[in-house]
């Protein structure tokens, strides 16, 4: 059964666990080909802690194990295999399979490639994590590093996002690679397991890279992903071709309001996503606040509807109280 995670509860729990401590699974959920895997709750996310294992898209169509190098290279459709084609390792698959193209007519519907409720997060959902964990204290050092001309800034997460193990070793503080029982204080547990290149279809860098294809395009007809290196300590984002053959997590799908409460009933909240006048069902009073993706608390109201036509348009967290029982529910909603 779905736990209800309680905003507040998040925060505090985020925070209390230092660097080095593992924050335990919160759940577990099974793949169409019958594989479980576990899950934590990251604010309003629900993110797989295993890499994907499935050989099958979600109607039972067979996803094509390729071992041959030059097939690799020239495939244009969905496809995986094992780093170094050895069983005893993780599975890696290309864009083609995460986006489910399994044939070359254009004209045929895309398959699912993750399992039924779950999807393959977007690039778009990588930074929601990324940002959820930099506001809980999950940063290294709490600083940030930014490389002009480039974009983007880097902060400081992958020691928390790396595995406890199979690293290579780094001389610098604060990676994957410096002190790997430091590793790993989310949960998320990413391993190291090196990727299948374009180039001849080898494979590379075994203990120095985890790297997960998103669902989504670069330019130029790349795709996105995101890479930890064992001698950097940022979550490092960038675009690669879609023949590569990388790790793939899966994360929630937020099609639902309510989050399940493990005590009770569940309330429903709508309309969901609402450009206005949110409204919990019923007649009671809730003590409401809502919070932003980053934990930062946006307003409180007493009611059971909150104005939001004031805010822009993203996601947020609103926590209900039940001035009844002191009953607390928790609900994703997305402003419009």
């Amino acid at each position: 059964m779905k736990k209800l995670i309680l905003f507040s509860a998040i925060l505090i729990f985020a925070c209390s666990y230092g660097q080095g401590e593992q924050l335990y699974a919160d759940g577990t959920a099974t793949d169409q080909d019958g594989n479980s895997f576990e899950w934590i709750n990251y604010g309003i996310q629900d993110w797989a802690i295993d890499n994907a294992e499935v050989v099958t898209y979600r109607d039972g169509t067979e996803i094509p194990q390729v071992t041959d190098p030059t097939q690799w290279i020239n495939l244009t459709t969905g496809a995986w295999c094992y780093y170094d084609n050895d069983p005893n390792k993780d599975k890696l698959y290309n864009w083609y399979a995460v986006v489910g193209i399994h044939d070359d007519d254009p004209n045929t519907p895309n398959k699912e490639f993750a399992p039924d409720g779950w999807h393959v997060p977007s690039d778009a959902e990588w930074s929601i994590l990324a940002e959820y964990l930099i506001a809980n204290g999950y940063n290294f050092d709490g600083s940030s590093y930014s490389c002009s001309p480039c974009p983007q800034v880097y902060n400081k997460i992958a020691e928390s996002l790396a595995s406890n193990s199979g690293w290579n070793p780094s001389t610098n503080e604060g990676t994957p690679g410096y002190d790997q029982s430091a590793n790993n204080s989310s949960g998320f547990n990413a391993l190291p397991v090196g990727y299948r290149n374009i180039y001849v279809g080898s494979f590379m860098l075994e203990g120095d890279n985890a790297i997960f294809m998103t669902s989504s395009e670069d330019l130029n007809d790349y795709a996105r992903d995101r890479t930890l290196v064992n001698s950097y300590p940022y979550l490092v984002e960038s675009g690669c071709s879609k023949t590569h053959g990388f790790s793939v997590r899966f994360v929630r799908d937020d099609s639902t309001a309510s989050i399940e409460n493990n005590q009770s009933n569940t309330i429903t909240i709508y309309p969901n996503p609402t450009t206005s006048i949110l409204t919990i069902k019923g007649s009671k009073e809730y003590n409401i606040k809502v919070f932003d993706i980053t934990g930062r608390k946006i307003m409180t109201h007493t009611g059971n509807t909150i104005d939001m036509s004031n805010l822009s348009p993203a996601t947020y967290i609103i926590k209900a109280v039940d001035n009844s029982n002191n009953e607390e529910l928790t609900y994703k909603v997305i402003k419009d």
